[in-house]
């Protein structure tokens, strides 16, 4: 088989499952709801065989290589595949999500006079996702990334006669096309630099430019757009209102907007990560918005009383902190993040109404962690004695570079927590040894996955990230505000007697208000009936 065909077949695999996908847009609304039945059969086997086509062409993969492939070209505009480890990664991961979300929603809206119309805009919105994936050029991206944004519009908008729900979807509508404008933005200076859209002439010239250490100002201009597009797509902070606003779509949208959609514009960012990682500035935007958001929807979550609500500010705050990442250019582990979160957040919504009944016919008054600073001390101790551990096992050195440093710094307090939790509720000999021996598992576990990932996406990523002075302070400024985090949750026992505590926490419950007067000003310009 020679070159041009082994690329032209895996590009096939590649575009099959989301072609099918897409179709469902040419349904007709009154006939999908007339024909339930068979809007049911054929949304389940579309999602499946998207899945197998991404089980395919991730084989297809492993055995012949990446693949990328132009099937149609319109002057400087191509349609084509770019299809590498990271593509078979995300692919695998929306595929597989997009064919459980299905299945769940035949049987949640079982009944709904106009399930058809919302099983055709499901299928049409895992599609769209799916093509951004495989796209094989900065045009095709943007225009996948659009039509996943519209298609999102038409199910957050399924309960039409709920105030709450429009004034979500068209808060989430203008914020949508700010981030479209600066994709188009980015599109026009990446022609104007680079001469060219298709990502693999794209990276090699940034490779090159990279080399030459010659960065321009509308190089540095493009990577912000690109940033700027990513953080609206993904919820930053303060653009970040919309959505714990969603909650009054199905709980079907809930676990794709919340498992695969969120994460647009952390894939952007890593997808083109050798272009994003020429500008020092555009990095450092990333890790102070991303660290900032992360903090700030921690704090709000842990004050929310709706499951969904606080499940919506732990993504805000995941999606943050994989900003965080991609600032400190450690790509590879922003993508294991983003896919351990999708899996993690598609259960959650999708189990939530079951776990609250369970929780509601077997509750007991949860014991509270002991608040005291000696055991929050013992904690720490041991968490950094496992990390260092764990570290020389896999002969790692977190020291080597401000991005391993804060990274291992916020995972030593994530174990702190772990720890404090597990020895809060008591000090005994067996939940102490329990406690080291989870804790080293998981640490063990810290570095597997880390050097998984990296070995895998070695080729797709960067082979280098540009620094400037000053990161040093930023990455002692994020762990602090961590470790001020870490602190409050676990002093909070202590201190919710305290005035300066119980006014924070009013505060928080309300998202400091950024909610509220999001809501005023798109209903000043865009009223709901």
């Amino acid at each position: 088989m020679d070159i041009y065909k082994q690329f032209w077949v895996g590009a096939v695999l590649g575009i099959l499952g989301p072609a099918l996908l897409l179709a469902f847009v040419f349904v007709p609304r009154a006939w999908a709801n007339r024909n339930i039945e068979s809007m049911v059969r054929a949304a389940s086997a579309a999602t499946i065989f998207a899945l197998v086509m991404a089980l395919a062409s991730a084989l297809y993969l492993a055995a012949m290589g990446p693949t990328r492939h132009v099937f149609a070209s319109f002057g400087k505009v191509q349609i084509g595949v770019y299809f590498d480890v990271l593509s078979a990664i995300i692919f695998l991961l929306v595929s597989f999500l997009g064919a459980v979300v299905t299945r769940y929603a035949l049987n949640y809206l079982k009944g709904d006079a106009e399930q058809g119309h919302f099983l055709k805009w499901l299928c049409v919105t895992v599609g769209a996702v799916l093509t951004l994936i495989v796209s094989g050029n900065l045009v095709m991206f943007t225009a996948a990334w659009i039509a996943t944004s519209l298609s999102l519009n038409m199910l957050l908008t399924f309960y039409s006669d709920r105030p709450g729900a429009l004034v979500a979807a068209r808060k989430k509508f203008v914020i949508s096309r700010l981030g479209d404008a600066c994709l188009l933005g980015a599109i026009a200076l990446t022609l104007r630099v680079f001469g060219t859209w298709e990502f693999g002439a794209l990276f090699s010239q940034a490779e090159t430019l990279r080399a030459s250490g010659a960065v321009s100002g509308e190089v540095s201009l493009l990577c912000l757009l690109l940033v700027g597009g990513a953080m609206l797509k993904s919820a930053q902070f303060p653009f970040h209102s919309w959505l714990p606003d969603t909650m009054e779509t199905p709980t079907p949208v809930s676990a794709l907007m919340h498992a695969g959609i969120i994460n647009a514009g952390g894939f952007l960012i890593v997808r083109l990560s050798p272009v994003v990682s020429l500008s020092p500035i555009a990095l450092q935007t990333l890790v102070v918005v991303g660290a900032f958001t992360a903090i700030f929807a921690s704090l709000v979550m842990m004050t929310q009383a709706s499951v969904k609500r606080m499940l919506a500010f732990s993504t805000i705050a995941q999606m943050g902190f994989m900003m965080l990442q991609c600032g400190l250019g450690a790509f590879s582990i922003a993508v294991l993040h983003l896919v351990a979160h999708s899996l993690y957040k598609a259960h959650a919504f999708l189990t939530s109404g079951s776990v609250v009944s369970i929780s509601k016919s077997s509750w007991v008054p949860a014991a509270k962690p002991n608040a005291h600073p000696g055991i929050l001390a013992a904690s720490l101790g041991s968490a950094l004695l496992l990390f260092a551990a764990a570290a020389a096992l896999w002969r790692v050195s977190p020291v080597r570079d401000a991005s391993a440093l804060v990274l291992g710094a916020v995972f030593v307090m994530a174990l702190v927590h772990l720890l404090w939790s597990l020895w809060g509720q008591s000090v005994s000999p067996r939940l102490i040894g329990a406690g080291l021996l989870l804790g080293g598992a998981v640490s063990m576990a810290y570095f597997a996955l880390h050097a998984a990932f990296k070995t895998l996406l070695a080729p797709s990523l960067p082979r280098a990230v540009v620094t400037s002075g000053g990161n040093e302070w930023l990455a002692v400024a994020v762990v602090v505000l961590f470790g001020a985090t870490l602190v409050l949750q676990s002093q909070l026992p202590l201190w919710a007697s305290r005035p300066w505590c119980r006014t924070l926490y009013v505060h928080a419950r309300n998202g400091f208000y950024f909610n509220t007067l999001a809501n005023r000003a798109i209903q000043a310009v865009w009223p709901a009936r």
